[in-house]
């Protein structure tokens, strides 16, 4: 399987126009790279670029588990300006990487707790269901510890003009303006410190 087979697949999955034959191209892609064990597929991008909607879409296609980078932001407490100097370090990848991705990797069960921003607390904990396949959506999910671990790497993107008529569309006045302000410029950051997306990306450009 080349990278172009899979990439071809994916825009089949999250192309405008259903395609009843895209879930078995994606399947039958990923059936080479299953048969060396499990997969952990990184799924980054800018906000509103379709990231979530392809992950949910491949999670069907693949019975994959998902789990979000956005579950896993440090607490208020952390959010210090030497924390936030560093390129993504909003994202508690130590956490992720502790709770969810080196226990799936070794094959124990993956017991974690998402991070609720608005009432800056660590939620109860959940299971993550058996899968051979799982996907790390959300921006950060390339940060060095989480990809060198990933076997497929994804990176979502579409125009400005797109991504910020589905901000508008989806989001409060209050909540847009930290997008503006914060979420936006962190995520730039982060990007351009670590040289994303790179040349073992999948790089998926939507319209």
């Amino acid at each position: 399987m080349t990278g172009d087979q899979l990439r071809q697949s994916l825009q089949r999955l999250g192309a405008a126009q259903p395609d009843p034959q895209a879930s078995e191209a994606l399947r039958a892609a990923f059936r080479d790279i299953r048969s060396t064990g499990r997969v952990l597929v990184t799924l980054d991008g800018p906000c509103a670029s379709g990231k979530t909607t392809l992950a949910g879409q491949m999670a069907e296609a693949l019975g994959a588990a998902v789990v979000h980078t956005d579950d896993f932001v440090v607490p208020h407490a952390q959010k210090t300006v030497e924390r936030l100097a560093i390129p993504g370090g909003n994202c508690d990848a130590e956490r992720l990487l502790r709770e969810v991705v080196l226990p799936w990797k070794e094959g124990r069960p993956v017991r974690y707790s998402r991070y609720d921003c608005g009432a800056d607390c660590l939620l109860p904990q959940e299971t993550l269901p058996p899968c051979d396949v799982l996907i790390l959506e959300g921006s950060y999910s390339n940060l060095p510890d989480l990809r060198a671990r990933a076997d497929v790497r994804i990176f979502v993107d579409a125009p400005w003009s797109v991504r910020e008529a589905r901000l508008r569309q989806r989001e409060t006045a209050e909540s847009l303006r930290r997008f503006y302000d914060r979420w936006i410029p962190l995520e730039d950051a982060y990007f351009r410190a670590y040289g994303l997306p790179d040349n073992a990306c999948i790089v998926l450009r939507g319209a």
